[in-house]
């Protein structure tokens, strides 16, 4: 492992103790990781990123589908695509970590023009010859941001919790935003119900893969600084209404790395989350957010007096 650091990587704020873990959801090892939270900004971050972080994401870890399941999950998804035509037309979109690309296809079927930023090889090739979108194969994303043209979105769903340092990758994306261009991210939600009930058992921590829990407050902050204002917070979307269930479905299972959870225990998990709506769906609470933040619109110059009367 490398060295742990004192300092949040997020604000450079001081860290404590927070908790540890072990990989319950793929159980890759048996090794524990100690989280830290940070006293300033409140990000909840692995101590010491394993060096062998690579390792923990196993062949599986996609499960590249058929072209009949693509298109079943890109109808899911399609609560994304509206969230960003809500804010803006579509346009050049580039993707943070698109995986197999669900939402790309839902996204390029909405007449953007995608181009998909991955890190695993075989989604990429799935990408182009499957999917019909441009993919580049890196584990930089913000370096590979700063050599493309202007975006007109750029989405990140559930990928900056895997950077060990995700203001890079912020500071990246704001600064490829054309004018006008929004930023969705969508995150697990430190600051949730899940969390403080559940701690190292609960699913969205995924230790050691998720590297830095920001709290939406931190990052519409540090977003703010680069320029970007926010337009839009999500916390009772479909896919954060899942991950409310799961974390619970996860919380009752022994070794949920084992298989696929027995149904009385799925109908378990959906008993808790009805109880527990009224605060899960309130007050920031949910086990995931999602904001929009837009880069402004470079505003028209007012005419000078001279310029108006000859006009």
């Amino acid at each position: 492992m490398s060295n742990g650091s004192a300092s949040c990587r997020v604000c450079g704020g001081p860290t404590a103790a927070s908790l540890t873990a072990t990989d319950r959801n793929r159980e890759v090892d048996g090794r524990a990781f100690a989280y830290v939270r940070c006293s300033a900004c409140g990000t909840v971050q692995l101590r010491d990123v394993p060096s062998d972080l690579g390792g923990y994401y196993d062949a599986g870890y996609h499960g590249v589908p058929s072209p009949e399941q693509l298109r079943a999950h890109a109808a899911l998804e399609a609560h994304k695509v509206e969230l960003l035509r809500a804010h803006v037309a579509p346009g050049r979109l580039v993707e943070i970590g698109p995986s197999f690309g669900a939402f790309a296809l839902a996204a390029r079927e909405a007449t953007f023009d995608v181009t998909g930023i991955e890190m695993d090889a075989d989604c990429c090739a799935f990408l182009e010859g499957t999917v019909g979108v441009r993919a580049i194969h890196s584990r930089e994303p913000d370096a590979v941001l700063s050599r493309l043209q202007p975006s007109r979105a750029i989405a990140m769903w559930h990928v900056l919790e895997h950077l060990e340092h995700p203001d890079r990758l912020l500071r990246a994306a704001a600064a490829n935003l054309e004018p006008g261009g929004v930023l969705a991210i969508a995150v697990p939600n430190p600051q949730s119900l899940g969390f403080r009930l559940l701690r190292s058992r609960w699913a969205h921590l995924d230790a050691p893969r998720h590297l830095c829990l920001v709290p939406r407050a931190t990052l519409v902050e540090r977003a703010g600084a680069l320029g970007l204002e926010l337009v839009a917070t999500q916390t009772t979307d479909p896919f954060a209404l899942h991950c409310n269930r799961f974390a619970w479905e996860y919380a009752l299972r022994r070794r949920p790395a084992s298989g696929p959870s027995h149904a009385t225990l799925v109908r378990a998990s959906q008993a808790i989350e009805k109880v527990m709506a009224p605060l899960e769906r309130t007050g920031l609470r949910g086990a995931a957010y999602t904001v929009v933040l837009r880069r402004p619109a470079v505003a028209e110059p007012a005419m000078t007096t001279a310029a108006r009367h000859r006009g």
